[in-house]
């Protein structure tokens, strides 16, 4: 299971994460991060908002059946909480491309109707919850999966830091190791939290995806 977690974990897996900041490009041209410290400081803020508003809906895929009879009213409540339009449409592209990339790698019955189900909902199939629901049908255990989950978004971040001349790859890997401790500590924090407790907490990066659309000229998709 160990290099099956590498394998989620790896820059390679063709989800697409790499085309999207989450927020941080806006946040870098509306000024709100001018010097190393200002990135050191969003970092812990994205880090504990991501663990507090998506991890709860991980911890829900872990619990009852592997397919829940509620899953449209947990598609719904995560699409309810995406406040900028490119994150939600973000979410729903790299949650399409997972899902057939997990049916590929994790071929099951139950795998197969999980992939049915999901793109059958009203609601899109949000990467966070196709990653948590695969990956428990795939025979992965929950904080294993939260951590890996967690790992990508950091990842993610502090290459397009880099990307937009923020930082050096130096720099990147001393904030990538770092920061692995925040993100063990944010997770632990909402270990026993299901998807009804899921929050938001940064109002400022919310209104930084939101004005991602309005750039005049963006290297990334949101």
């Amino acid at each position: 299971m160990l290099l099956d977690l590498f394998t989620l974990a790896d820059s390679a897996l063709p989800t697409g994460g790499y085309a999207f900041s989450n927020g941080l490009e806006s946040a870098v041209q509306m000024g709100l991060l001018r010097t190393p410290a200002d990135l050191d400081a969003y970092l812990q803020t994205a880090i504990h908002t991501t663990a507090t508003s998506e991890i709860p809906f991980i911890n829900t895929c872990y619990t009852g059946d592997p397919i829940p009879a509620n899953l449209t009213d947990i598609l719904l409540a995560y699409d309810a909480m995406i406040t900028a339009p490119a994150i939600a449409r973000a979410s729903a592209v790299q949650g399409r491309n997972l899902l057939r990339l997990m049916r590929d790698l994790y071929a099951s019955d139950t795998m197969g109707r999980l992939y049915k189900t999901l793109l059958a909902q009203s609601a899109p199939a949000h990467y966070t919850i196709v990653l948590g629901a695969t990956c428990r049908v795939a025979g992965l255990k929950r904080i294993p999966t939260c951590r890996v989950f967690m790992y990508q978004f950091l990842r993610d971040q502090i290459s397009a830091a880099v990307r937009l001349g923020q930082i050096g790859p130096l720099e990147a890997a001393r904030l990538q190791k770092r920061h692995h401790k925040t993100a063990i500590t944010a997770i632990a924090a909402i270990a026993n939290a299901d998807h009804t407790r899921a929050s938001r907490s940064a109002p400022q990066w919310d209104i930084a995806q939101g004005m991602h659309e309005y750039l005049y000229s963006r290297l990334f998709q949101s």
